[in-house]
């Protein structure tokens, strides 16, 4: 009976401990009676031979991990400015920033010798450099701000302003500019991602932010969310232009434990977003590369998952329009040394049914609207394969990567070649 009370306890100490929201040291774990049961197949049970297995153990931090919070959490802290809680007007304001320098080094193939595609990469720049801040308002209200400073200048300028207000204890309104709901790369916070660059497709079909207002609503794990956005692209603050774009998604998030007893968390999502400006909307994409067209219609549905030391994700994407578009992406991780060491491994295909409808860069700034007009590579699909290791100084906020990226493109429907590429990707990040 103990076991039973104590379990749902100890699945959430363990999600706090990979959360890094305990240490592992403060956890007090009660003993398990030498008589406890195991689940079948869970570490812990017995063998094909009879003999057993050690228990299972919580993925703890490592101590290197646990220095380095020891280190860096009291100048983490200066970022917050104000906090006052009795204040009825503003609750909290913080500074946000982050910066991320990226290299590639390799070579460009091309079946043919005389393509311009044949060339050595070695590129280094300053993939991203974001300052914002954050306010908590009025108890009901959050608005966050962000600033664009790297790459060319379409790329500088306001990249997120928006404020979101609770209307009741499970439901929202966001409104302002910021990023309609795609892709989950695309969705994923830049400070977030695991490689600097997000897979071709991703990058190739994701709308620009834009003005727009999202409704949203959780209940038992499930989120409901849907909105408007208008069609205009601009730098700094797009005005309410054409008919716009219309978002909607769901999704499904569980927290719980594996069959083993390891903390789980997986989430399922689906997302649909519908240009009503057709070819003439300046959101979807949000670049225009030559001979590209717009689309009309974009589907997006996936999963991810994170138990103990494993993570998974996964997502399947596919874009209608004059020119359609469809891909896959499998993004497995490992934490080799617990909060510090992270393998990370991707796999993108890319297809499409029309000559050169697929397009996309090489090293820092890959993402075409990135490049603006530096040298892109098109053709009819698309493979890629990553492998590489982080190394987390500071958990999120502080990363070193490593990796090297092997990709084909695939010409067969128009010049009949291809092109691959091989190349060694590092980069380092900041953020707070």
């Amino acid at each position: 009976m103990l076991l039973a009370l104590s379990a749902p306890l100890l699945a959430n100490e363990a999600l706090d401990i990979l959360e890094g929201k305990k240490d592992a040291a403060a956890v007090t774990v009660p003993p398990q009676p030498e008589d406890a049961p195991v689940l079948s197949g869970a570490i812990g049970a017995t063998d094909a031979e009879g003999k057993s297995t050690k228990p299972y153990k919580v993925m703890e931090p490592s101590e290197f991990s646990v220095k380095s919070h020891e280190m860096f959490d009291p100048i983490w802290a200066r970022a917050l400015l104000y906090q006052n809680e009795k204040n009825p007007y503003v609750q909290e304001f913080s500074l946000t920033g982050l910066f991320e320098g990226a290299g590639a080094w390799g070579s460009i193939d091309n079946d043919l010798t005389t393509s311009t595609l044949n060339q050595n990469v070695n590129d280094v720049q300053m993939r991203r450099a974001q300052l914002g801040a954050r306010m908590k308002a009025f108890y009901r209200t959050e608005v966050t701000g962000v600033v664009e400073m790297a790459g060319p200048s379409r790329m500088n300028g306001v990249q997120t302003l928006k404020a979101r207000t609770e209307m009741t204890e499970n439901t929202g309104v966001t409104i302002g500019k910021f990023r309609p709901l795609s892709t989950q790369e695309n969705n994923t916070l830049d400070a977030n991602l695991l490689i600097s660059e997000r897979s071709l497709l991703s990058n190739m079909v994701a709308p620009a932010d834009s003005l727009g207002v999202m409704f949203d609503a959780t209940a038992k794990g499930w989120t409901y969310q849907i909105g408007w956005f208008s069609g205009d692209f601009s730098d700094n603050l797009p005005g309410v232009k054409n008919d716009g774009l219309v978002n909607a998604g769901i999704s499904y998030e569980k927290v719980g434990k594996a069959e083993s007893g390891a903390p789980l968390r997986t989430r399922w999502y689906l997302n649909y977003l519908h240009s009503l400006d057709h070819d003439g909307s300046e959101v979807l994409p949000r670049h225009r590369y030559p001979g590209a067209s717009a689309y009309s219609d974009l589907y997006s549905t996936g999963f991810s998952l994170q138990q103990d030391r494993f993570g998974f994700m996964g997502d399947f994407t596919i874009a209608r329009g004059d020119n359609n578009a469809w891909g896959l992406t499998l993004m497995p991780t490992y934490w080799i040394m617990p909060s510090t060491i992270q393998l990370v491994g991707r796999y993108h295909y890319a297809d499409t049914d029309k000559q050169d409808a697929i397009y996309g860069g090489y090293g820092p700034g890959a993402d075409p609207f990135y490049q603006g007009d530096g040298p892109i590579v098109s053709g009819d699909e698309y493979h890629s394969f990553y492998l590489g290791a982080n190394v987390h100084i500071y958990e999120n906020r502080m990363i070193i990567s490593n990796g090297l990226e092997y990709s084909l493109f695939r010409d067969d429907l128009d010049s009949e070649t291809n092109t691959t590429s091989l190349m060694w990707q590092t980069g380092a990040k900041l953020s707070f």
